[in-house]
């Protein structure tokens, strides 16, 4: 059952990921139809985020960590408990931007594109959260070449 869980966690980040490069896929085939078509296209995506954040959560309640390699690449997801918080907390923050967005933003052109942006957003965002040192490779030369010109913080 763990190991089922483990392999699922890929779906975190894919999920609105691949809800959102399919809508742009639609957008850009039929894109007078899809930029009339806002509600349908903003709930789409805020399901995706909600199954991601349901598979987060399935995870964070069970207690599951570990290594999972992202489609037998060297790109490898580390599922722990601060990933699993981090990414909880990011993605209601996305869901609670998507929501209030539906629901105060006016429906006129880029609509579409702002959703998916955010779903791509999103994504990326869950895959950085799950990345381990990945983050850290980006983040620390960046601090030390900021260190060799002098500047501190």
């Amino acid at each position: 059952m763990i190991v089922m869980l483990l392999n699922l966690a890929w779906l975190i980040p894919g999920i609105p990921l691949i809800a959102s490069v399919f809508i742009a896929l639609l957008l850009l085939s039929f894109s007078k139809t899809m930029n009339r078509l806002t509600k349908p296209v903003s709930y789409f995506i805020i399901i995706s985020l909600t199954f991601s954040e349901i598979i987060n959560f399935i995870l964070f309640k069970k207690n599951i960590s570990g290594k999972e390699l992202l489609f037998r690449s060297n790109f490898e997801l580390v599922i722990d408990k601060p990933a699993l918080v981090f990414s909880e907390s990011i993605g209601l923050i996305f869901l609670l931007i998507m929501l209030f967005s539906v629901s105060k933003l006016e429906r006129k052109s880029g609509y579409v594109r702002y959703f998916i942006s955010l779903g791509i957003l999103s994504g990326l965002v869950y895959s950085l959260s799950f990345s381990g040192s990945l983050f850290h490779n980006f983040y620390d030369p960046l601090i030390s070449s900021i260190d060799k010109i002098g500047l501190s913080f």
